[in-house]
């Protein structure tokens, strides 16, 4: 939605709809009412709706996103059956940079690892396309040793730049699987 306001609007009429919705306001959750909702939307550009199952933040604008990008997120997320969307882990840790709170630094920890896990599992069987696409997105070395297993050429030689670039850049861990070396510690 073009403002504020309009945007208040609509997510106040939204849970008049579905009663017993309370909306709320950083910092420390404080319930919000009438024109307060306008105003906390134009500070933090989020409101957190309690009386769900569970709270559910509402971002009018992301930290880190622009609004333009918003579409991209909305595709790739997960939509549930009442048709909240859900953003992909890599598109939340996102929002998490740069907020200088304590937890979202350990969210950042969990996100990376839920993203890893799923290119673990994608890498090894994608085209070189798709393979492009998820790097582009988020590359580490534990990534891109899953993506020297898919049998394609191209997605092994894609892996091998990056993991070389990292090795040159300093990272003793892309240098020991370019060598072929065993990572200590590592499962």
């Amino acid at each position: 939605m073009e403002s504020a306001e309009s945007w208040a609007a609509a997510l106040v009429r939204h849970c008049d709809e579905h009663g017993g919705l309370t909306l709320h306001r950083l910092p420390g959750w404080v319930k919000v009412a009438g024109e307060e909702v306008t105003q906390a939307v134009r500070e933090t550009r989020l409101i957190r709706i309690l009386g769900l199952d569970c709270p559910l933040d509402v971002f009018r604008q992301p930290n880190e996103v622009e609004l333009t990008r918003f579409d991209e997120f909305a595709d790739r997320g997960r939509t549930r059956e009442d048709g909240t969307i859900l953003p992909a882990p890599l598109d939340l840790l996102e929002t998490k940079l740069n907020t200088g709170r304590e937890k979202d630094q350990q969210d950042l920890f969990y996100l990376e690892d839920l993203t890893r896990r799923d290119y673990s599992i994608r890498l090894p069987k994608s085209t070189l396309a798709e393979a492009e696409e998820l790097l582009d997105r988020f590359s580490d070395w534990k990534v891109l040793r899953s993506a020297l297993s898919n049998p394609r050429p191209e997605v092994q030689t894609l892996a091998r730049t990056q993991l070389q670039e990292f090795a040159e850049a300093g990272d003793p861990f892309s240098k020991a699987i370019l060598e072929g070396r065993k990572i200590p510690y590592d499962p």
